[in-house]
């Protein structure tokens, strides 16, 4: 019997690029919704780079890029590499190099989720700006049993698996107002693209990953949050 690769790893061997749920089309939800004049702007877990493609597009700010594995920092150096005004590494949220409160923007495509949030949460908000934003395109779940979560907890390597509730106050818990919420379709239109020569430990995680999707396919959302951090001077808002 073949042993499953983990689901990170596999993303990871990969290299797809919008591995995030609704791929390119989430991720034009929120790039039309961004501030203007922003200076320097951070994506945690930059992949292959296709997200900070698009913002080069969208904004004349420096953009950060970090991801934990080497495979997908040397894919988005590739493709960012005649862009200007660009930094690309290969980092972990847990030792985040950057100073307080340098970010006017900061972005998470399916990265929070992973990891623990209690933790990383309070680290991205102390090196964004008072008035600064966060995007997060998350996982979420509705009511399931707990050997339902634990599966999927197991399986995705999960340190916690939250409802849009949670979320939410997570963020309102770590000083940010929310500002706009959206369920997104958690499938890309546009079809993935598999190499031709898979392992048997990829395609059984492969096989998994598609299973638990169709399983609970009314249980597990993703929703798009955008909440701006609070200022001395903001008015609270809440949509």
């Amino acid at each position: 019997m073949f042993k499953m690769v983990s689901y990170q790893e596999l993303i990871s061997q990969l290299g797809i690029d919008y591995t995030h749920p609704g791929g390119k089309a989430a991720t034009d939800k929120w790039l039309k919704q961004i501030p203007k004049n922003l200076k320097n702007v951070l994506e945690v877990g930059c992949g292959t780079g296709e997200t900070l493609k698009q913002l080069r597009d969208h904004t004349t700010a420096f953009l950060y890029g970090i991801d934990n594995c080497a495979n997908m920092t040397t894919k988005a150096k590739n493709k960012t590499k005649d862009l200007h005004h660009m930094e690309i590494m290969q980092q972990n949220i847990e030792d985040l190099s950057f100073i307080h409160q340098f970010f006017d923007l900061i972005i998470s495509e399916s990265v929070l989720a992973f990891t623990p949030i209690d933790n990383s949460l309070p680290k991205l908000t102390n090196l964004l700006k008072p008035n600064g934003q966060i995007i997060l395109l998350e996982m979420t779940t509705s009511s399931l049993l707990p050997q339902d979560k634990e599966r999927i907890k197991t399986f995705y390597q999960l340190p916690q698996l939250l409802s849009k509730e949670d979320w939410l106050k997570q963020l309102l818990d770590h000083g940010y107002e929310t500002v706009y919420l959206e369920k997104v379709e958690k499938e890309s239109k546009k079809p993935i693209t598999l190499p031709q020569h898979l392992s048997m430990e990829m395609l059984q995680t492969l096989n998994e990953h598609f299973q638990l999707n169709t399983i609970y396919a009314n249980d597990l959302h993703t929703y798009l949050f955008i909440a701006k951090k609070r200022g001395e001077n903001d008015d609270h808002i809440c949509n």
